[in-house]
């Protein structure tokens, strides 16, 4: 009989190990997954270090204007780095909404990175063009609905060329 109880509280106690083992990969998943996302934040925002710097030559600030202010005359070589100045920004907006998807970041941190940039990137003639013409060519799959939908309603909202307003 004793021997009985004996085994009925070591099962008990085997059993509360278990958990509080379960309990405490739990927890070390739940910072590992915080510490993802730290990271993967910040290499997002490295890639807006990377993307400027790669293209910030001396010509980068002349086209840019160029294509501000006198977008149909850009030359082809012009217009070649002013899409990845464009694109850049879509590309970094596709990773935050696929990290989003996975639970990695809030949806409302991707959103508040289109109305931030979208704006900026996207708002004057060139960009709005660029964005009209490549958006009906990526399918769902690399440029997901939502997001797509999200940046129409951000420029839909903005003002064409506003940056010139910022002086």
């Amino acid at each position: 009989m004793d021997s009985q109880n004996s085994m009925r509280w070591l099962n008990v106690i085997a059993n509360i190990g278990v958990l509080i083992g379960l309990l405490s990969v739990l927890f070390q998943m739940k910072q590992d997954q915080e510490l993802l996302r730290v990271t993967l934040t910040n290499d997002y925002y490295t890639s807006y270090i990377t993307a400027d710097t790669s293209f910030a030559g001396e010509s980068l600030p002349a086209i840019w204007e160029k294509a501000l202010l006198d977008p149909k005359n850009l030359s082809l070589k012009e217009m070649r780095i002013m899409e990845s100045q464009t694109f850049a920004p879509i590309n970094r907006w596709i990773n935050l909404y696929r990290l989003s998807e996975a639970g990695i970041v809030n949806e409302s941190f991707w959103k508040s990175q289109v109305n931030l940039d979208a704006g900026y990137y996207l708002g004057d003639s060139y960009g709005r063009a660029y964005w009209e013409v490549s958006k009906e060519d990526w399918d769902d799959g690399f440029l997901p609905k939502e997001l797509r939908d999200h940046i129409d309603k951000t420029l839909l909202n903005r003002k064409l060329n506003e940056t010139l307003a910022y002086y």
